[in-house]
């Protein structure tokens, strides 16, 4: 059978699953992983609850790239039965659970020498305020990545299953319960909270175009999601409700209700 095409937007094939490993235990929406063709390792994603999660992780991670905060790079995979299902590439020489918790928890003072990320309070910052924005509401220790690249400590954030189109359209935004909130209090009294990374991007966000929102959505196989809610989507980028959530969690922020 010959390989999927993607969208007519896309200039690339999708990738073909060579090898098909299960799901893990730790991850209540992986799929599991493969070996994919180009000889690399994904972790693949398909739609579970009932809820568009390709699309959301897809155009979640696109968003992210795009006011710079780093992901694990993304394709769309094709699997042994021909189904499409998101892939986030594993990144070489990732630290273990245990390392990348630890280092999470370890107080800036301790994050702050030579081995560690610059800055990690602005990256945390960063995240927790994409996160809100996009209505992610399952932020926690086991969505971070970190990577020893020669004595540097990286940090990636991954895992938008529960963003963006998880439970569009949003009302609110994610609850102060909910773990997004709740490990972001607990890292922001261990690291702080840099306030200019979080007006950086929102300011970011603002500055993407509804024409570039319309991009990330094609970009993607059209049976991920029916066209109603990405077409609401797109319609609410730019509009007077995307311009008052984005007064929200400016104030939200500076404030501390949303905190």
């Amino acid at each position: 059978m010959a390989s999927a095409m993607l969208p007519q937007q896309m200039t690339m094939f999708a990738r073909k699953a060579v090898v098909e490993y299960p799901p893990r235990g730790d991850s209540a929406d992986s799929s599991g992983e493969v070996e994919a063709e180009d000889r690399h390792r994904y972790y693949i994603k398909d739609d579970s609850n009932g809820r568009p999660v390709r699309a959301s992780e897809w155009v979640s991670t696109l968003m992210s790239e795009a006011v710079i905060i780093s992901a694990p790079s993304q394709s769309v995979i094709e699997l042994s039965n021909g189904k499409l299902v998101f892939g986030s590439r594993r990144v070489a020489n990732v630290s273990d659970r245990v390392a990348t918790d630890s280092y999470l928890i370890s107080p800036t003072i301790s994050n702050a020498d030579p081995a560690s990320t610059t800055g990690l309070k602005k990256i945390l910052s960063s995240i927790y305020t994409f996160d809100m924005f996009i209505n992610n509401v399952d932020r926690h220790f086991g969505n971070y990545l970190s990577v020893d690249d020669n004595g540097i400590r990286r940090l990636y954030a991954f895992d938008y299953s529960r963003a963006l189109f998880w439970n569009w359209p949003w009302s609110d935004f994610p609850a102060i319960n909910e773990h997004t909130r709740v490990y972001g209090s607990i890292l922001r009294n261990l690291h702080g909270f840099d306030e200019k990374s979080s007006a950086d991007i929102i300011n970011r966000i603002e500055g993407l175009t509804q024409d570039t929102i319309k991009g990330f959505v094609n970009s993607m196989p059209t049976d991920w999601i029916s066209s109603a809610p990405t077409a609401q989507f797109i319609k609410w980028w730019g509009s007077r409700a995307w311009k008052t959530r984005l007064v929200d969690l400016r104030k939200g922020i500076s404030d501390g209700t949303l905190l």
